[in-house]
């Protein structure tokens, strides 16, 4: 009887460090901000962009922007609309300009940039 009881302590002492396990941070890493744990939220992956803003859409808040490669996510260069979801970070924006700036993606399908400043 003493056995069992010890074993069935030593389970739910597992199943409970599995559980906080799941929600876990893996510090030192500088691409990813978040984790996803038990809330099902999804990492952000932080990329640097060095690009030239080609044309701004103001009314959907986007910018088409002529960038170089952007790490793992795009490894060549290439020009695209890019979604500026902070109005004060769009304000930075002109035609013309160079800038760098950072890509946040989360998930598969959604990205948009932000920590815009002129290139030196």
């Amino acid at each position: 009887m003493k056995s069992l009881t010890l074993i069935t302590q030593t389970l739910l002492l597992t199943a409970a460090l599995a559980l906080v396990g799941c929600g876990a941070i893996s510090p030192g890493s500088d691409n990813k901000s978040g984790a996803a744990g038990a809330s099902g939220a999804i990492a952000i992956k932080r990329y640097s962009m060095h690009g030239k803003v080609l044309s701004l859409d103001a009314g959907n808040k986007k910018a088409r922007i002529d960038a170089g490669p952007i790490g793992d996510w795009m490894p060549t260069a290439m020009t695209m609309n890019y979604l500026v979801k902070d109005d004060a970070e769009f304000a930075k924006l002109s035609a013309g300009q160079t800038i760098d700036a950072t890509v946040f993606v989360q998930g598969g399908d959604d990205s948009w940039i932000g920590e815009i400043k002129p290139s030196k």
